[in-house]
């Protein structure tokens, strides 16, 4: 079995660089998309904290406050 650098090196340097960039450019984007999910979700559960506190419903169309003793289909405590 080869190594990821013996890989590497049997490609021309050009096109080991530009694999190179391309892979960090990937996981730059990765980064920045946990980042948004982290903050996404962060403010529909601060969203969901001051509205349910208020008396109010929710804003996030994708949120589904159950009451705490709502059976649930398949569940056991």
């Amino acid at each position: 079995m080869t190594s990821i650098r013996a890989d590497l090196r049997a490609l021309p340097w050009w096109a080991a660089v530009g694999l190179v960039l391309l892979a960090v450019v990937v996981l730059a984007l990765r980064i920045a998309g946990l980042l948004v999910l982290a903050v996404v979700d962060a403010a529909q559960r601060i969203e969901i904290a001051v509205s349910t506190a208020a008396g109010i419903a929710p804003l996030a169309a994708s949120t589904v406050i159950l009451p705490a003793d709502a059976p649930m289909p398949g569940w056991t405590r």
